[in-house]
């Protein structure tokens, strides 16, 4: 299992009209509950003034990984950015 931190900035949601943006929410919500669950979504910050967050996601391989990112309903509204993650030495 591999860890990456993720930059997920959702600022293209709120384009949507907010009935729809809101919709999406909830089921984002859901989706992310999920992937909790599972142990892919390890560990979630909001970023104070910002339109997006900060996670630890944990998968098996990239393609997993990405397959995980792709699930999420804001998907095509959102950009990401992942940082594969190694051990530092002081923790080996």
């Amino acid at each position: 299992m591999s860890d990456y931190l993720v930059h997920i900035d959702v600022s293209g949601i709120y384009a949507l009209p907010e009935p729809e943006r809101h919709e999406l929410v909830a089921r984002e919500r859901a989706a992310g509950r999920k992937l909790i669950d599972a142990g892919t979504l390890v560990k979630l910050w909001s970023v104070p003034g910002k339109k997006g967050n900060f996670g630890i996601w944990s998968a098996d391989t990239p393609d997993e990984l990405h397959e995980a990112l792709q699930s999420l309903p804001i998907y095509p509204y959102a950009t990401f950015e992942v940082h594969p993650l190694a051990t530092h030495p002081l923790f080996a």
